[in-house]
């Protein structure tokens, strides 16, 4: 047998492999592509179910409002829908900090939210967030919660009046005070009343400083008679009055 021979054959039989493989590839994509298009199918045309909420995290008032706000959409298949307008209903909730719609392959489309924490009333109906947003909360009896600071003014103004009680607490931890409520008038003025009685009024005049100069020298000269003040008004370009309580 020469070589030429022997080489050809080689070919062939390579040729016929390769062929082989080819149409096993084929088959392959065929049989992934039947059982895809299956699977749609059978996706497709699966009933549809609620949306389903997920409230591990949430209070029963929560939950409820959660599902009051997606009831509207009814039932949905699992392609069906718009997530967009779903997350734009459930966001729309001002208690709602932030939300997820997903489609899960188990329990269909599945509805998240994350509630915002309070840390101070916000007037008699509404409560503020870390972040200086005022929201009504979902349980009407969180209003007006007595373990916290009772915040009063306009909510265009809230971020800076959550900041400013921030800041009096600050200044006057060494006193050992808290702000228990702070309002800020129409007129800017602000009124700070603490968790022992004492109440401030500082207009908006350098505001920041005379809070500072007034927490500096109760500090220095008054420490010990603090509950012995009954009201401290910082309305004045130069100094300050204090109002003494009544000791019977």
């Amino acid at each position: 047998m020469t070589a030429d021979h022997i080489n050809h054959e080689h070919e062939g039989h390579d040729d016929k492999h390769l062929s082989k493989s080819w149409q096993s590839a084929l088959v392959t994509l065929g049989l992934m592509f039947a059982i895809g298009f299956f699977a749609m199918q059978t996706i497709g045309k699966s009933p549809a179910k609620p949306i389903h909420v997920e409230a591990s995290n949430l209070t029963t008032p929560e939950s409820q409002s959660l599902m009051q706000a997606i009831a509207p959409f009814g039932e949905m298949p699992f392609f069906g829908g718009n997530l967009h307008q779903i997350h734009d209903s459930v966001i729309s909730l001002s208690w709602v900090e932030h939300a997820t719609v997903r489609r899960d392959w188990y329990q269909g489309i599945t509805v998240e939210a994350v509630p915002r924490k309070p840390i101070a009333n916000f007037g008699s109906q509404e409560m503020i967030d870390a972040n200086g947003v005022v929201f009504r909360p979902a349980d009407k009896g969180d209003v007006m919660n007595l373990d916290l600071v009772t915040l009063h003014g306009s909510a265009t103004q809230a971020d800076a009046i959550m900041r400013q009680m921030q800041y009096v607490n600050q200044q006057f931890a060494p006193l050992g005070l808290t702000v228990d409520d702070l309002i800020l008038t129409p007129r800017n003025t602000w009124v700070i009343r603490f968790h022992n009685g004492l109440r401030v009024v500082v207009d908006d005049e350098n505001t920041t400083q005379k809070l500072h100069q007034l927490a500096q020298i109760l500090n220095e000269r008054f420490a010990e008679r603090i509950n012995d003040m009954q009201s401290v008004d910082l309305r004045y370009k130069n100094g300050f009055s204090i109002a003494w309580r009544n000791k019977k």
